[in-house]
């Protein structure tokens, strides 16, 4: 009787330990950690500076206040050195966990706009008077992955 509890016992563990194996087997080694949207945006002959004051100003106290509201993680601008033909001469990088729903969408636009004491014509308006000197080239929205370890 002791051997036949023993052998169940065993039995038992062996049945659990099983899965487990193959379910750690039959993982990706990678796993998201955090998006990151690029905006490539091209400059005019002699909008560089311009579009560096704006970037200075306006921008970065978007960026910031979205920081400490905790909807994204980080932001950076990339200069393009040696631009070809195309390609933007600058990149903005933002980085953020999780995408939020339409409800918080709508919600954080109305923030922001209340923060910036902008209403959506003048935002509009402001970003006409922007194309004069810099060309948003296009978004790439892509995932960060990190090891599974």
């Amino acid at each position: 009787m002791k051997h036949f509890i023993k052998t169940a016992v065993l039995a038992s563990t062996l049945a659990f330990a099983v899965p487990q194996a193959a379910h750690a087997q039959d993982e990706y080694p990678l796993k998201g950690a955090e998006w990151v949207e690029v905006t490539g945006v091209s400059l005019e002959d002699g909008g560089g500076l311009k579009y560096a004051n704006w970037l200075a100003g306006e921008w970065r106290t978007r960026m910031d206040y979205a920081v400490e509201q905790g909807w994204i993680e980080s932001y950076e601008i990339w200069s393009n050195s040696h631009a070809r033909e195309g390609e933007p001469d600058l990149w903005l990088i933002t980085r953020f966990e999780n995408f939020q729903s339409n409800e918080e969408w709508e919600a954080r636009n109305r923030q922001m706009r209340s923060f910036m004491q902008r209403n959506i014509q003048q935002l509009q308006a402001e970003s006409g008077d922007r194309a004069k000197y810099r060309t948003v080239m296009g978004d790439l929205l892509i995932k960060r992955l990190v090891w599974r370890d």
